[in-house]
């Protein structure tokens, strides 16, 4: 039998901006979204309206581009986020509550039957407005199944069309995660929606992900490039292309636009894509040693599992220190050129030669630049704010001298 079909979920506009530093302007967000929407993404995390009155304008114009993603909000549990949601024409909201002990305990100084009377009110106010209301389980996974089966039963009860399990702080890994979900059913009596939301703490995120849909979570959420808090959260490219690829799973997504999605996220978070990232990365297709040239030089598939067609990309051969004998005879051959295999060996060595002996000053360079760069855009100085603080505080005494 078919497996159910799969909803995915980017949260790179509202989780992803949330990686300390980063910040999107409306028309980066906007940008943002109409590539995820021409990928085939369906629903948007776009942001919450109570960050600040600019945040809804911008909710307000992603809601107003007419994109193929329904575009969504994130609100707390409380009236007063739900109604400011409204405002901003979403039609659906990711509504989160703390469910495990150690939140509970900490941020609320109750336990999880304390926040159910919070959890009813703010779910069906929200649904008696008319919205689509997701139920997000903040820290899941540090939950008891057995008790928090019992309150995702009433969740669906009181209106909810799903719940999303969290990996909040990243310390599942597949096993685990799937052994969770499984004690979680054994506790549930209710048929409502699973969604997974995983952190990458351990880097383990993708794979988290990947086995939550395995075993059974409809709603698959990530971030472009895994942006987010901390080390990020699953890369949603990667997700996605390991469930059409390797669960056989098609979701008629567009490569060459999730792609793009992620240069632009790249540029516009401040966050930079290394050339090792799966899936975006400027080595996924390159190739340099002499032993993977030759095998794809007779076939692509001996050292590639991810074709670079659907992503407007080719196949690439670097010349390089690891370099070897077919690829000069490749070249060659190209321009019609047909050299013995001594002047070809010459040209081998030379190739290394100028390769190994480059001077590697910009490398240090670059690097120091890059945490320069991210040592003051991914920051806030202390300075700046006693400079806003002072002015605001002489502003305050003034008014009330």
């Amino acid at each position: 039998m078919e497996p159910p079909d799969l909803t995915i979920l980017d949260c790179t506009l509202r989780d992803g901006e949330q990686a300390p530093g980063v910040f999107f302007t409306r028309g980066e967000k906007a940008s943002i979204a109409e590539l995820l929407s021409e990928a085939g993404v369906d629903v948007l995390d776009a942001g919450m309206p109570s960050v600040s009155r600019d945040e809804m304008d911008t909710l307000k114009a992603l809601c107003e581009l007419g994109l193929r993603s329904r575009v969504a909000a994130t609100v707390r549990a409380l009236r007063h986020d739900i109604d400011l949601a409204l405002e901003c024409g979403v039609s659906e909201v990711f509504l989160f509550m703390p469910v495990s002990p150690e939140h509970l305990r900490h941020k609320f100084n109750t336990d999880l039957n304390g926040v159910l009377p919070r959890i009813e009110e703010a779910i069906k106010h929200g649904v008696d407005r008319g919205l689509r209301v997701n139920f997000v389980a903040e820290d899941s996974v540090r939950a008891d199944p057995a008790k928090l089966g019992p309150v995702l039963d009433n969740v669906s009860r009181w209106g909810a069309a799903s719940a999303m399990i969290c990996d909040t702080v990243g310390v599942m890994w597949p096993e685990s995660l799937t052994r969770f979900l499984r004690d979680l059913a054994l506790h549930m009596s209710s048929d409502i929606t699973l969604g997974i939301h995983c952190h990458n703490d351990y880097g383990l995120a993708t794979a988290n992900t990947l086995a939550a849909a395995a075993a059974g979570c409809r709603i698959i959420s990530g971030t472009i490039n895994g942006l987010g808090e901390r080390a990020g959260n699953a890369a949603l490219e990667e997700v996605i292309c390991a469930i059409e690829d390797l669960h056989r799973r098609g979701l008629k997504i567009n490569r060459r636009a999730l792609r793009e999605a992620c240069n632009e996220v790249s540029r516009a978070s401040g966050v930079f894509i290394m050339p090792t990232k799966p899936i975006a990365g400027l080595n996924v297709f390159r190739h340099e040693s002499g032993v993977h040239v030759d095998g794809m030089l007779r076939d692509s598939s001996t050292y590639e599992s991810i074709k670079p067609e659907p992503f407007g990309l080719n196949h690439e051969f670097i010349l390089g220190k690891h370099s070897g004998s077919g690829l000069v005879e490749a070249l060659l051959s190209k321009a019609g050129i047909d050299a013995p295999p001594d002047v070809v060996l010459g040209i081998v060595l030379r190739v290394k030669q100028a390769k190994a002996g480059r001077d590697k000053t910009a490398f240090l360079e670059t690097a120091g630049m890059l945490e320069r760069f991210w040592a003051e855009h991914l920051s806030f100085s202390e300075d700046q704010f006693w400079e806003i603080a002072t002015e605001e505080l002489a502003k305050h005494r003034a008014a009330v001298a």
